[in-house]
């Protein structure tokens, strides 16, 4: 609910907040679990994700959102690259902030587009370690939607993919013959550098969603 908030909630409607892609058509497919009622962190299994991309992949998805990271996984490595290469799907997936750098799947494959959280002034709180494209977004404190109609603040590298994956949407609505390769190639070469001086953080580039979108349309923003 949250994330999904965060791409398209509704605009105009006089209720709540905006999403980054407010048009934009949300197909939710469940493959996570709480493993205890009234938390928030969520568990899912190889099969459950395996089923829930291959499901996205026949529904012809442009963009596939993946909020959420683990070891990494054979089965799940070949349906994501069968999802960029075969069908051109962009997948955006978010970069594990604690622990275990080795957890970080998928967002350490080559072909996607990795996502990390910065806060209000645009600092990462994390490394950006071997992501080979590493984006920053909104993550720290954002304003989404949740459960029974209600709204809080979440932070968290899934809200920042959640960012990205709107802007992709946004940018797929104004040129869609845009590749997985080339959305990537501009978001990163439209971005801006992040807030600080932190070698490890040199090579990352904090999304600007309109410098983006006025490369592919004349007169965003």
């Amino acid at each position: 609910t949250a994330v999904a908030g965060v791409i398209g909630a509704r605009a105009d409607n006089g209720t709540g907040i905006y999403g980054i892609a407010p048009d934009a058509d949300l197909l939710a497919v469940k493959a996570c679990w709480h493993r205890r009622p009234g938390t928030s962190e969520a568990w899912c299994s190889s099969w459950t994700l395996a089923k829930a991309i291959d499901f996205a992949i026949v529904e012809r998805v442009r963009v596939l959102n993946l909020s959420l990271s683990g070891p990494p996984d054979p089965l799940l490595r070949r349906l994501i690259v069968k999802a960029i290469s075969e069908q051109s799907i962009t997948v955006v997936a978010a970069v594990m902030e604690r622990g275990d750098p080795a957890l970080s799947f998928p967002a350490n494959l080559s072909t996607v587009i990795a996502v990390m959280a910065s806060d209000a002034q645009g600092r990462v709180r994390a490394g950006v370690g071997k992501h080979p494209t590493p984006l920053a977004a909104p993550g720290v404190e954002v304003l989404t939607t949740v459960p029974n109609g209600a709204y809080d603040f979440l932070s968290g590298s899934s809200f920042a993919t959640a960012h990205v994956s709107g802007i992709v949407a946004l940018l797929l609505e104004g040129n869609p013959q845009l590749l997985p390769r080339e959305v990537r190639d501009l978001l990163v070469d439209s971005g801006r550098p992040v807030n600080g001086n932190d070698r490890e953080t040199a090579s990352l580039r904090h999304v600007d969603a309109c410098a983006a979108l006025r490369r592919v349309v004349r007169g965003a923003c």
